[in-house]
């Protein structure tokens, strides 16, 4: 019997995007460099070309890429090692707009990138001097269907839905299995979302702490989105807690009561409200045994 029952709050993620990088192995530049530092060993060494150096139209497609996952890693909790996270049910409705506006933008941006693809590789004819060949690019009609962007729900799996014709005995063991992986998945979960407030709490800490240079005390700057992040943080601890695991929600009650009310100027002009927050903030701390 499983000791966590989240298929009915929780559901899985499963975000897949792909986009055409650009590099391309030199193999004559490559061969040149081994034989030029006497390399005995062709393997020594790997010219890749960037066929768009130089140009940001195709590193905007991959930072918002990089913005995307960050999101996803954000507001959801790690499943499984093929890169499918646990989304709590009641950030589906949250999470599915914001991605589809994610895929929105996505294609937008490769449909820019496509309009300007041929005369991008003219231009870098110049750019890539001797290196350049126009066949390292795929033509024209071919580059947008290089480019994916797709986004899976599937539901938690449960042991009462294992169905196998194998015998009562071996359906019983299986069942088992699959009720400690999925509570080892559950803990590893919470386990990584612990690790994440802690770390959160510790810069915190430390950005409030002081320095004392010369005898004299220097307060410590920080960002202005310190209360930012934390009260982000707060949110999600609410959203995420899936087992309503009692560390995490009294680190989350702890944490609203300490923001309630402190200002960001006041945080960083008046150090009897900057010391009183650290102090709150190192008393979360020392809940955690990690």
């Amino acid at each position: 019997m499983a000791r966590y029952n989240i298929d009915t709050c929780a559901m899985l993620v499963e975000l897949s995007v792909s986009q055409w990088t650009a590099r391309k192995l030199d193999r004559s530049t490559t061969d040149e460099l081994v034989t030029n530092k006497h390399a005995s060993e062709k393997g020594a060494a790997r010219v890749n070309k960037n066929l768009f150096a130089g140009r940001s139209e195709l590193e905007t497609i991959n930072q918002y890429v990089t913005e995307t996952r960050s999101y996803l890693y954000d507001n959801t909790l790690p499943w499984s090692d093929s890169g499918i996270r646990l989304l709590p049910s009641i950030k589906f409705m949250e999470f599915n707009g914001k991605i589809q506006e994610a895929e929105d933008k996505f294609f937008g941006l490769v449909t820019e990138f496509v309009s300007v693809y041929p005369s991008l590789i003219t231009a870098q004819a110049m750019a890539l001097g001797d290196m350049f060949n126009r066949n390292d690019y795929p033509a024209p009609n071919d580059i947008e269907h290089r480019f994916k962007f797709s986004v899976n729900y599937m539901p938690v799996p449960s042991s009462g839905d294992f169905r196998v014709d194998v015998g009562n005995d071996a359906q019983e063991d299986l069942k088992a299995k699959l009720s400690k992986f999925a509570d080892e998945r559950v803990e590893h979960a919470i386990g990584s979302f612990k690790f994440k407030v802690v770390d959160h709490l510790k810069r915190m800490s430390d950005r409030l702490g002081v320095d004392v240079v010369a005898g004299e005390v220097k307060p410590r700057v920080f960002n202005y989105t310190l209360l930012d992040t934390a009260h982000e943080l707060c949110e999600l601890a609410e959203s995420l807690n899936i087992i309503n695991d009692p560390l995490i929600e009294e680190a989350r009650i702890a944490l609203k009561r300490t923001l309630n009310g402190v200002d960001l100027k006041d945080l960083r002009k008046d150090m009897s409200t900057r010391n009183s927050v650290k102090a709150d903030v190192d008393d979360i701390l020392s809940k955690f045994s990690f």
